[in-house]
């Protein structure tokens, strides 16, 4: 496209000079259809800016460009890309009402989630570890752990999202804390088909560690040599916006798809 500008503009120039030239060679030449060829070069001279411009903008509408700020975009999954509505699930769980307070109240935040993340130990040993909590009800805090993923869907925005900002030439990229047993479980559904559009991803139970904390998205910016003045990270955490920011990268908060693109646009992503 900025080839196709830059030969666009020098034609340009060319034929104006061409045409002014025209022009004064005309109005000397004193011949008997010389107004003519005046007043026909002129308009030649004021009509050909005209329907440069006009080509410029026809094709900037087929071929939109990019911000000139922001060149790579990095992406939260769960509650950007993917709907994980777990609370929901925990609460519609077909299991005894005392099972299910405590499980609301004991495990649903317990911090051994944050061992599923880092990818350190076997899936069914962090079950064990999580029945351990109580074993009254080991068998429901089991079946919570094992079948969560089931709630997770894209957005309805998802596909034509990224496809469109993958479309204009953005880089886009995936930094998220996130269990190996779900991803490989909604990977063979076909639920992460989105990562077509990606040019990289940092999956925390890959690199065993996770999100704030600065070695993971220093490895992000080291592994695809991204510039951080000229990236913006999208979340849905506001510890992990904060350590974002503090690596210098432009973040958003993410709370509903209007306002992150709305928030990009303010950075001149289009």
């Amino acid at each position: 496209m900025n080839r196709l500008r830059r030969y666009a503009a020098l034609a340009g120039v060319i034929l104006l000079l061409g045409m002014y030239v025209a022009t004064f060679i005309f109005a000397l030449s004193g011949g008997p259809a010389a107004q003519s060829l005046f007043r026909a070069s002129l308009g030649c001279t004021i009509l050909v800016p005209v329907i440069l411009y006009a080509f410029l903008i026809a094709m900037k509408m087929l071929h939109p460009t990019k911000s000139p700020v922001i060149d790579a975009i990095i992406f939260d999954v769960g509650n950007v890309l993917l709907d994980f509505p777990w609370l929901e699930f925990a609460k519609n769980m077909d299991i005894s009402e005392d099972a299910k307070k405590f499980i609301l109240e004991n495990v649903i935040d317990h911090p051994l989630y944050a061992e599923c993340d880092l990818g350190l130990k076997p899936f069914e040993t962090l079950v064990e570890e999580f029945c351990a909590i109580n074993p009254v009800y080991k068998k429901e805090i089991r079946e919570l752990i094992e079948t969560m993923y089931t709630c997770v869907a894209p957005y309805p925005y998802t596909e034509a999202w990224l496809e469109e900002l993958h479309g204009k030439g953005y880089r886009l990229y995936i930094l998220s804390n996130w269990s190996e047993h779900a991803y490989e479980k909604l990977k063979a559904e076909g639920i992460m088909d989105f990562e077509k559009y990606m040019d990289g991803a940092i999956w925390s139970f890959r690199e065993h560690m996770r999100k704030p904390d600065r070695e993971i998205y220093e490895k992000l910016l080291r592994d695809f040599r991204i510039d951080p003045e000229r990236a913006v990270f999208i979340d849905d955490n506001p510890q992990n916006i904060d350590s974002a920011k503090k690596m210098g990268i432009r973040s958003i908060l993410f709370t509903d798809i209007a306002d992150a693109k709305t928030s990009l646009r303010n950075l001149g992503v289009l």
